[in-house]
Order: C-alpha cells, then structure tokens, then sequence
C-alpha cells in the first residue's frame, strides 16, 4: 500500500466515525427517554395498550 493509498483510507474512517457515532448516541438517547417514560407513567401505558386494542377489537 502507497503512502496516498494509506492516507485516503485513514480519512474515509475519520469520517466515517462521527456520523456513526452520533447514530448511536440518538438511538441510546430514544431508549432512555423511553424507560424513562415508563418509569413515571408506571401502569398508564399499559391502560392506554388495553384501551386501544379494545377499541380496535370492537371495530
């Protein structure tokens, strides 16, 4: 591998990194935002679950 070679794939995994990351870091965000959701609503999801599927079941 040439030194041009070398340095063009050192600078496509930089900037591969930051995209990736930041990916990561929005996905991990949505997962805490919701357990967090569920921990203060406790059972209120699992009524509003129910609410909507009878509902469904009835049409």
């Amino acid at each position: 591998m040439n030194a041009a070679a070398g340095h063009s794939l050192l600078r496509f995994l930089r900037a591969r990194r930051g995209p990736i990351a930041l990916e990561y870091g929005l996905i991990i965000g949505v997962i805490v935002l919701a357990l967090i959701a569920v921990t203060f609503t406790s059972g209120g999801i699992v009524a509003l679950y129910e609410r909507v599927a009878a509902m469904a079941w009835q049409a």
